[in-house]
């Protein structure tokens, strides 16, 4: 009875040596790549809320938003009427934010 103990004892010592050590070190392996993972996505998202506010101040900066205005107010009241309906000053807007943003990231190194 206590010999079958210590025979199966020194058996699984000798099975997790053969065998489950690599799935132990697998297993790290595989929550280490998950953490790494969800990290780097985390980071990302971060330092792109962060270069979308970065992106925003430099309009509010340069004052592009008051020029957009003026260069709306110069057009006659037939034009403008077009163009809001098609809702170009959102595109503009929009397309306007985007391009910054993309520089501010490329900017990062991201």
């Amino acid at each position: 009875m206590a010999l079958e103990v210590v025979t199966e004892f020194f058996n699984e010592i000798l099975e997790f040596k053969n065998s489950g050590i690599y799935q132990f070190v697998t297993d790290a392996f595989a929550q280490f790549v998950i953490w790494s993972t969800v990290a780097s996505i985390k980071a990302k998202l971060f330092m792109l809320s962060f270069a979308w506010d970065v992106a925003q101040q430099i309009l509010v900066n340069l004052n592009i938003s008051s020029m957009l205005q003026q260069a709306w107010a110069s057009l006659d009241s037939r034009m403008l009427q077009i163009l809001t309906a098609c809702r170009v000053p959102d595109a503009i807007n929009i397309i306007l934010s985007a391009r910054v943003t993309r520089y501010v990231l490329e900017f990062l190194g991201l």
